[in-house]
């Protein structure tokens, strides 16, 4: 039967499969899926026993909580960033971006949807692969290598950790530093219909 898209639900996941459904659009997850208004969409227990038929004994479901709000916070994330957009192009429109106090409010903390688009996107994949490390092939288990010590991992970790911490701090420092500077005073109408001087070789 035709399967809608869960907007939001409470609850759900490997040990839950039966989450209250808040919101939710019919027939979206079958048209995303199979191109088809009312396609077919495999579940995950058929999944399970099908993948237990073709690559033996396992269990071969992801997190389907991270999977689930990993999704979502990222198309929402995205939906806002859009419509911030149109937002600006309206205020650019109306020769007003410069003076709106809301949208330059707004736009400073919006800083960080992109990066939590790219984290929740990165959740999404890096979960939803497993248990593989290449699909049908390799699983997360075998692919450690008996060469490399713990040791190893420690500082290889504790490396990465402090290199993005570094960066996650300077970036944030020049966000806050250009984000409090004063903008310069407004063109008046004059100012912003005379032609701009082109440059000359």
């Amino acid at each position: 039967q035709p399967c809608s898209f869960s907007l939001f639900q409470i609850g759900g996941g490997n040990d839950d499969q039966t989450p209250t459904q808040i919101l939710e659009i019919p027939h979206l997850l079958s048209l995303l899926a199979t191109n088809h208004w009312d396609g077919k969409v495999i579940g995950l227990n058929p999944l399970q026993s099908q993948y237990v038929s073709t690559y033996g004994p396992g269990y071969y479901v992801p997190n389907v909580f991270i999977q689930y709000w990993a999704m979502r916070v990222m198309a929402y994330a995205g939906v806002l960033v859009f419509l911030l957009g149109l937002w600006g192009l309206w205020l650019i429109r109306r020769k007003k971006l410069a003076i709106s106090r809301l949208f330059l409010w707004v736009a400073v903390w919006a800083a960080v949807l992109p990066f939590l688009m790219n984290t929740a996107g990165w959740l999404l994949t890096e979960s939803g692969r497993q248990p593989w490390i290449v699909q049908g092939i390799m699983l997360t288990k075998n692919g450690i290598s008996p060469t490399v010590s713990t040791t190893m991992l420690i500082i290889s970790l504790a490396g990465f950790v402090v290199l993005y911490a570094v960066l996650a701090t300077v970036d944030l420092l020049l966000m806050l530093k250009y984000s409090r500077e004063q903008l310069p005073p407004a063109r008046d109408d004059a100012d912003v219909d005379a032609p701009v001087p082109a440059i000359q070789y």
